[in-house]
């Protein structure tokens, strides 16, 4: 008796240990069917985008030189257009710390206004032309950023800020001046040649470089740049003109393309 019932447990514990394998089994299997319907948790938070791994820094600019061409705009000028040229020669020690040397040569257009003063009122405007400076300095970038667009495309790019000192050229044409003959006054004498006169500069800017590649990219960078001038350098007759120190400050809008070596 007592071995027919441990036989009859044993086949029991058997069946349920095979019915309790089977359950198993078969709800493992339905949870495989069933989760790919099931939206992850948040997923809703980003069903209109691509999620994408985050990547490494793509851009490096350690230990590479970096050289540029640029056309700047004196920004701040009532009666000129001033356009130079503008070279800029960079060396990153680090992926925040560079040193840059730039400089730039350009020319002035008279506005409009300028003329119509002149033509219609008989009014001398005098004015500072830079025609180019020079500069070094040191340039600290913070921030690295991409930028993903609806398309899938990521931009990598930079901002950076700088300063230092350099040498600003003012070129005085003396166009304010009467010619001899045409003042009122009597004088007879000519205005001085046309001649360009250098300043110390201090400087200071910030800007971006947007990648286009590991070794190019578009590069703006807006820029103020403050000097001391004598106010004798510009008069009609430096010889007698009095002696005067007044600042002026220039805001240049630099744009162009950068290219690592």
């Amino acid at each position: 008796m007592l071995a027919w019932m441990g036989k009859k447990s044993l086949i029991t514990g058997d069946r349920v240990k095979s019915r309790f394998q089977c359950f198993a089994i078969g709800a493992l299997s339905a949870l495989i069917l069933f989760l790919p319907v099931v939206p992850a948790w948040g997923a809703e938070q980003f069903e209109k985008y691509d999620i994408r791994v985050i990547r490494p820094k793509y851009f490096t600019k350690t230990n590479r030189l970096e050289t540029g061409a640029q056309m700047s705009v004196v920004m701040n000028q009532s009666f000129i257009y001033t356009y130079l040229a503008t070279g800029i020669l960079d060396y990153h020690f680090s992926e925040t710390i560079a040193i840059e040397g730039a400089a730039a040569f350009g020319f002035s257009i008279d506005k409009d206004d300028k003329k119509a003063l002149d033509s219609s009122f008989k009014i001398k405007t005098q004015i500072l032309r830079t025609q180019y400076f020079m500069q070094g300095g040191v340039l600290y970038t913070p921030v690295y950023g991409k930028y993903q667009l609806s398309s899938g495309r990521v931009i990598y790019l930079d901002t950076f800020f700088g300063g230092g000192v350099g040498m600003t050229g003012v070129n005085y044409i003396y166009d304010h001046c009467p010619k001899s003959g045409d003042d009122p006054t009597g004088g007879t004498s000519d205005p001085p040649a046309a001649n360009t006169k250098s300043y110390p500069t201090i400087w200071l800017g910030g800007g971006q470089r947007i990648f286009l590649d590991k070794k190019t990219s578009i590069r703006w960078d807006v820029r103020l740049h403050a000097f001391s001038y004598n106010t004798r350098d510009g008069d009609c007759n430096p010889a007698e003109a009095a002696s005067k120190s007044q600042s002026q400050q220039n805001i240049t809008m630099q744009v162009g393309a950068g290219f690592f070596l």
